[in-house]
């Protein structure tokens, strides 16, 4: 594409976006209700996402170790349990530790374990965190078959539960995504189709001197870009702006919003692709019959 032809394109994209002020302010609005509930969609599974990881860390295997085992072989049965797939991290929780918490808890109430002591009823322990959800029952199924261990703790329910309601969610978002996208870029290409219909006359003539396609093509598809990153730069301030306020005025512990910092990246560059994507591919279609002359 020559610089000359570059310039020519934008002129006539920039003055057809003009002309017909009315459909461009309408595709605009179209593009932008579409690109809203997309990244709408992009920040719930975003933050879904950063929640499934809290609670993986939160709702962690519990191992009770049998009293019968020594200090070292303690140690040696969390090394083996460190070694296991799917296994991120292991945390020691003796049962000194288990006692303390316990009068903590307890408050006014703690006497009730004064003289306990020396006989200490709870047993030493491993908290173990998971690097995947998914892999809960195989590492339960392998921790079962380790000698020295005699009772787990396990969210098996819980954790099924988020995962399916991860999964949902994503697939969800990318079956919206796909409708959004074809609704989108059909309107902007009944916007672009009026430019195209008013110029009908201009692109047969250029057509009969020998104008290529391309040349014909290039400022309407310019065009609806245009208006796929107008519809995109508007849709990002709006959702900042609504996402600071939402984040500041959710108090809950386990649903805190991820911060806007984390999440502009993605958010921008998706709105970018796509209000470009429907932009683009909606001016192709628009002026696909008129070009046969």
């Amino acid at each position: 594409m020559r610089i000359n032809n570059f310039n020519y394109y934008i002129k006539q994209a920039s003055k057809s976006f003009r002309q017909n002020k009315l459909m461009s302010i309408a595709s605009v609005t179209t593009t932008f209700a579409a690109l809203f509930i997309l990244g709408i969609f992009i920040l719930l599974t975003l933050n879904v996402n950063h929640w499934a990881d809290d609670f993986s860390r939160s709702c962690q295997i519990q191992v009770f170790i049998s009293d019968e085992l020594s200090a070292e072989e303690y140690d040696a049965l969390g090394s083996e349990i460190l070694k296991l797939e799917s296994v991120e991290e292991i945390e020691k929780y003796t049962k000194t530790q288990i006692f303390e918490e316990m009068r903590i808890k307890l408050k006014e109430k703690a006497n009730i374990l004064d003289g306990l002591e020396n006989d200490n009823p709870f047993r030493n322990s491993y908290k173990i965190t998971l690097s995947d959800l998914n892999e809960t029952k195989t590492v339960i199924n392998a921790l079962e078959k380790l000698d020295g261990i005699e009772n787990i703790t396990d969210f098996q329910e819980s954790a099924t539960l988020i995962v399916k309601v991860v999964d949902s969610i994503k697939a969800a978002s990318l079956w919206l995504m796909a409708m959004l996208l074809i609704i989108s870029a059909f309107i902007v290409s009944n916007s672009v189709k009026i430019s195209v219909y008013a110029r009908r006359r201009e692109i047969s003539i250029m057509k009969y001197v020998g104008a290529t396609d391309w040349f014909i093509r290039w400022p309407f598809v310019i065009e609806g870009i245009i208006i796929g990153i107008y519809g995109a730069v508007i849709c990002f301030l709006v959702m900042w702006i609504a996402y600071f306020s939402i984040s500041k005025s959710i108090s809950i512990p386990m649903l805190t919003l991820l911060p806007f910092s984390s999440v502009w990246l993605p958010l921008a560059l998706s709105f970018v692709i796509v209000g470009v994507v429907i932009g683009s591919v909606g001016s192709i279609f628009s002026i696909r019959k008129h070009l046969k002359v």
